[in-house]
């Protein structure tokens, strides 16, 4: 947090209220140690529903906006930290779908509710365009609809995304959806429902699937012809445990294994792809 006040400082020593925002860094300190304790006990929602009204009524809200628009987003050498953020995701694809590259960050708790936390570190989370913006700006009221910290939450190393691979009009189609282990909380699978629902995955990954399917198309195609539907199920098996093995319930996972268990696809449905 220090840091990050750090690299806004000649910016802010531009404006007239700015001494008075740094004089803010004990509370923000504190306020992010709050943020860290909650977060590692499973306890970040209570502690946001508990805080809500008070910073949303903060008297320097739009100031500590305007610090984050402009020091930090717009300007060196906040844009760096902006930018280590960025880099910090792994394999460049948005925590939030797995699939596409990141390209904002995005504020786990409104910056809108929570000006406070509009400058912590651990509250921006780097995402793609379209978890950005389709990410509703209000808090979750109940833990079934809590959406998930890419820093606290773990998924686990067990599959629950799933593809079916099916015959469509224009070629190969796939449907997704999620599988949670059967002892899981109630509530984290509540929670998964939800994340999968309001980011819309489901759709998503199936508009992208024809795209995939294009890009391998002709390899799948000489194999069959040359191998027959057990090599290429095979090859296909093989690459999906190395995707698997990268991450378990990304997007390529899922459609590899679904390619593989498609009886139509394997015996010559890859051709009217």
């Amino acid at each position: 947090m220090r840091e990050v006040l750090d690299a806004c400082a000649k910016w802010l020593g531009t404006q007239d209220w700015g001494a008075a925002l740094l004089a803010r860094l004990p509370e923000l300190i504190a306020e992010e140690k709050r943020y860290r304790t909650a977060g590692d006990a499973g306890e970040l929602l209570a502690l946001l529903l508990s805080e809500a009204d008070a910073q949303k009524s903060d008297s320097d809200k739009e100031r500590f906006h305007a610090t984050y628009e402009t020091a930090v987003v717009d300007r060196a050498p906040g844009r760096q930290l902006y930018d280590a953020l960025l880099a910090a995701a792994v394999h460049d694809l948005c925590p939030l779908c797995g699939y596409q590259p990141v390209s904002q960050i995005d504020h786990h708790a409104p910056k809108a509710t929570f000006p406070l936390l509009a400058l912590t570190p651990l509250n921006l989370v780097p995402a793609c365009g379209p978890c950005n913006q389709g990410k509703s700006n209000k808090l979750a009221t109940e833990a079934a609809k809590e959406s998930f910290h890419p820093y606290f939450d773990d998924l686990g190393d067990e599959r629950w995304l799933f593809a079916k691979v099916h015959r469509a009009e224009d070629g190969v189609a796939a449907t997704y959806s999620v599988r949670p282990p059967a002892h899981w909380p109630g509530v984290k699978i509540q929670r998964l429902q939800h994340h999968f629902t309001s980011h819309k995955l489901g759709h998503r990954y199936s508009r992208a699937t024809s795209n995939r399917i294009a890009n391998r198309r002709r390899r799948d195609i000489r194999l069959l012809a040359s191998a027959g539907p057990e090599e290429l199920r095979a090859t296909l098996e093989e690459e999906a445990a190395s995707a698997e093995e990268a991450n378990p319930n990304s997007f390529d996972t899922a459609l590899l294994y679904g390619l593989a268990a498609c009886e139509w696809y394997l015996n010559g449905g890859v051709e009217d792809s």
